[in-house]
């Protein structure tokens, strides 16, 4: 590549000609932000590489803005099980020596690491980081011991985006340091929170320390039993695998996203509960969570999309923890789209009397998955959402279903289930004469009684589609000779059409 003062030279060369120069360097000739967002494509130790080329590059590399030294390990690789050769490469000790190279030159608007490095190596490599007017910090620490919170970026008024993770955990600071703080924090992500005798804990998350947070990740937080957000400002909110998490009050009226998962695990059988007041909520997920004892869905008129499974025991089957769900599930009233897990499903039709209850409200769902490693148990959550169009289906394998296949041939087991079937004709009555387009994914031979039946059956189907599970084993000509089966049913609709995938 032609450096500046090459190019200088020759053109003050007599014998230059400029219709025979075809080696003018127009990339070092851009400005220093176009290059800078070139140089954003690349893993950071290309970048480190191109300031051997002139002055011109060496200064692009101490004014880049955007450090993500996460590009140095190779993606997969996993953090705990890196050998020692890798841990050198992201040492903190080296990322604070870069940092200290850009000391009045340029300010740092992105930096990302995942070091393994001591708290005061921490400490130090952030207060270099504020200097230098950090925006968006994302940190991934491996260390032994427990650290605390650097303090030095909660009064960072650049500060927009936050990640933070330690594998062995942190604490985070008293309360009375985090009020007035954060006052230009957007994002904010917190993993492996250490929150033992912090019984102040519920009063963090307000508008007095983060008057500007719009997203809010919570992450295997310990010793978090209860948890208030009241941020004015939120839009997303997410808490995974907080399983002693007792008590939680969400009052965010711009909140759109929520997602809460694991958690209520270890306290199931104390009173727990949780209250929800998103006027503007239109995604929730909320799975692999006990049953609460208590809770109070309000003001989810926006609501579009539900994820919805719990990790049910028999102890959850109470009367009050049944009463709970049903006002759960009430709450979910306005839910267009409504996906529900496995275990719920499966859960459900084996209570069949509770079924209708639980699901009297949906009357808005306009499609409806549901997740089953049996197709015979979906009947009676079928019966309970007469006014479906639209109906997903996925099954998953299980060691029951791998049970039944080799227990019964195909034949046997076709003939059974098709008067199992048959047999629910009348009360799923209103259902197929609303349903308009079933998508089965995960479908096998033994799967064909349903699309018998809902062939047959459904009078206004328009769109059958069939997804053929991962276990390909029985080959290319079994697959063909199932579709011509298929193709040969009777159809309720004249306008039924099937596809195969």
């Amino acid at each position: 590549m032609e450096t500046r003062s090459a190019k200088r030279r020759k053109l003050r060369n007599p014998n230059y000609s400029s219709e025979n120069y075809t080696g003018d360097d127009r990339i070092t000739d851009l400005p220093d932000a176009i290059l800078h967002h070139i140089l954003l494509l690349l893993p950071i130790k290309s970048i480190v590489q191109t300031s051997i080329l002139s002055k011109r590059w060496r200064t692009l590399w101490y004014t880049f803005p955007d450090l993500d030294f996460t590009t140095i390990i190779p993606p997969g690789t996993d953090y705990f099980t890196k050998n020692a050769n890798l841990k050198n490469l992201v040492n903190g000790n080296v990322i604070t020596r870069i940092l200290s190279l850009r000391d009045n030159l340029s300010d740092v608007r992105t930096l990302r690491f995942h070091a393994c490095m001591s708290f005061s190596g921490l400490q130090t490599l952030i207060r270099k980081a504020v200097r230098l007017r950090v925006q968006e910090l994302d940190i991934r620490v491996e260390t032994s011991d427990t650290i605390n919170f650097p303090r030095s970026i909660i009064t960072h008024d650049c500060l927009r985006v936050l990640k933070m993770k330690a594998y062995a955990g942190f604490r985070l600071p008293p309360s009375r340091l985090m009020r007035s703080a954060f006052q230009t924090l957007e994002t904010l992500s917190l993993s492996y929170v250490n929150l033992s005798n912090q019984s102040s804990v519920p009063e963090i998350f307000t508008d007095c320390s983060f008057p500007q947070l719009k997203t809010l990740h919570l992450k295997s937080c310990y010793d978090f039993n209860y948890l208030r957000v009241g941020c004015r400002l939120l839009e997303e909110l997410v808490i995974k695998r907080c399983s002693l998490l007792q008590g939680l009050e969400i009052l965010s009226p711009r909140l759109v996203t929520l997602n809460v998962s694991s958690c209520f695990g270890a306290y199931s059988i104390y009173n727990t509960w949780f209250q929800i007041d998103a006027p503007r909520l239109h995604t929730l997920i909320w799975v692999d969570n006990r049953i609460t004892s208590k809770n109070s869905m309000q003001n989810l008129v926006c609501l579009h999309e539900a994820t919805v499974g719990f990790h049910v025991t028999q102890q959850d089957l109470s009367a009050e923890r049944l009463q709970s769900l049903s006002s759960f599930l009430s709450g979910l009233s306005h839910a267009v789209f409504l996906t529900l897990e496995r275990q719920f499903v499966e859960i459900m039709s084996k209570n069949d009397p509770l079924v209708a209850v639980f699901f009297n409200p949906f009357v808005k769902v306009n499609s409806l998955e549901l997740q089953t490693s049996e197709v015979l148990c979906l009947a009676s959550v079928l019966k309970a959402c007469p006014f479906v169009p639209k109906l997903i289906i996925k099954i998953t394998n299980s060691y029951k279903r791998e049970r039944r296949r080799n227990r019964l041939s195909w034949d046997l087991s076709s003939s059974w289930e098709e008067k199992h079937w048959e047999s629910q004709t009348r009360d799923l009555k209103p259902l197929l004469h609303n349903l308009k387009v079933v998508k089965i994914q995960g479908f096998s031979e033994y799967d064909i009684s349903l699309v018998k039946f809902l062939l047959l059956h459904g009078k206004v189907l328009q769109d059958l589609i069939l997804y053929f599970g991962e276990d390909n084993s029985r080959g290319y000509p079994r697959h063909e000779k199932l579709k011509s089966r298929i193709m040969g049913f009777p159809r309720g609709s004249a306008d039924a059409k099937l596809a195969f995938h």
